[in-house]
């Protein structure tokens, strides 16, 4: 486009020298016949000169208009050349736009390609992430089951463990139930062999005493001898129920961490039966030490008639102290009943359990003498 400029500008400048040139020339030779006709000037002077002022004035006028003409081409050169030089720098800014946009599309692609890279990436690290995932799940509801299947039969032993040990826990009750039974039964009977020892050593008492007051002495110091090794041998036999009753609460509490909500109903139950025995040995023990302490200190009148018995009924306090003492059934001989009576407010205060559950067992107290 350059090129093409330089051309018609160089055209352009040719056209308007040719002009000039023209119209020099013809200025040049109008001055010329002027110059060689001055007779045709002489003899027309009037008519000549306003010709010769015309062409004057039409040649100045010439040349105004060639310079005119020549400042107008040079003027639309310069506004064509400006038009160019402007259309030329459009053009290149156009170019240029067009190779920033070229370049920027190229980025934008390269970008959308990386991008499109990154996600086609990402959605196979994903369907990879969710693939290991599935794989991972299955094999952890397999192990769950595998480890459902060791539970349930964990359980199934267990349970069949439970069922044997609760078996065995039942037999050892029971066999524990008829120990107690036997136990029982055999303490009845002591306890009533000792009721028939301590009526007959009463008898045998009262007859010392009617003998002799050392023999009652005598038989006194016996009696306490007696009594004591009773509860020497009732405390050891507390001792031996107390290591019993230790050794089985062992038992119990190892028993009780495997089978804790099996054996607590249970253990409940065996303190249960444990207080009612030792309740039931310590009424049994202060029966007889009462009993004992009562007839150690009656002494029957002498020269009476046989076969007298009397019942009194003796109210205590928990402390052991006597309230009262009331004959409910006479003996029909009153030397005999106020002797009794006279036994039982010397013995006071009697022998009485610490518990306050036991002691009001004894609250009232029905005795038969002898």
């Amino acid at each position: 486009m350059s090129k093409r400029f330089n051309i018609e500008l160089l055209l352009e400048n040719i056209v308007g020298i040719v002009a000039a040139g023209l119209v020099l020339f013809g200025m040049v030779g109008s001055a010329f016949w002027v110059f060689n006709h001055p007779k045709d000037t002489e003899k027309k002077p009037v008519i000549e000169q306003p010709k010769k002022e015309q062409i004057v004035k039409a040649t100045s006028i010439s040349a105004d208009a060639v310079e005119k003409l020549y400042q107008k081409k040079r003027d639309e050169i310069a506004a064509k050349k400006a038009a160019e030089l402007a259309e030329k720098k459009r053009i290149e800014e156009e170019k240029q736009r067009i190779i920033e946009e070229k370049k920027r599309l190229a980025e934008l692609e390269k970008k959308k390609k990386a991008e499109a890279l990154a996600e086609k990436k990402r959605l196979e690290a994903e369907r990879a992430r969710v693939e290991k995932e599935k794989q991972r799940l299955a094999q952890e509801e397999k192990q769950k089951k595998i480890q459902a299947l060791a539970e349930k039969k964990k359980l199934e032993e267990e349970k069949e463990r439970l069922a044997k040990e609760k078996k065995r826990l039942a037999e050892k009750e029971k066999k524990r139930k008829a120990e107690e039974a036997k136990k029982k039964a055999k303490a009845e009977a002591d306890k009533k062999r000792k009721a028939e020892e301590a009526k007959k050593k009463a008898k045998a008492e009262a007859d010392k005493k009617r003998k002799a007051e050392e023999a009652k002495k005598k038989a006194k110091v016996e009696a306490d001898k007696k009594r004591k090794a009773e509860e020497a041998k009732q405390k050891a036999r507390a001792e031996a129920d107390k290591k019993r009753k230790a050794e089985a609460a062992a038992e119990r509490a190892r028993i009780a961490k495997e089978l804790a909500a099996d054996i607590a109903s249970r253990e409940a139950e065996e303190a249960k039966i444990a207080e009612e025995n030792a309740k039931n040995r310590a009424i049994a023990k202060f029966g007889g030490a009462i009993t004992n302490k009562v007839k150690g200190r009656w002494v029957i009148p002498a020269k009476l008639p046989q076969g007298l018995s009397a019942t009194l009924q003796i109210k205590t306090k928990l402390n052991g102290n006597i309230k009262s003492v009331k004959i409910i059934r006479s003996s029909g001989n009153i030397a005999f009943d106020n002797s009794a009576v006279q036994a039982v407010k010397q013995s006071s205060p009697l022998p009485m359990p610490k518990k306050t559950d036991w002691a009001k067992e004894f609250d009232t107290i029905n005795m038969k003498f002898p």
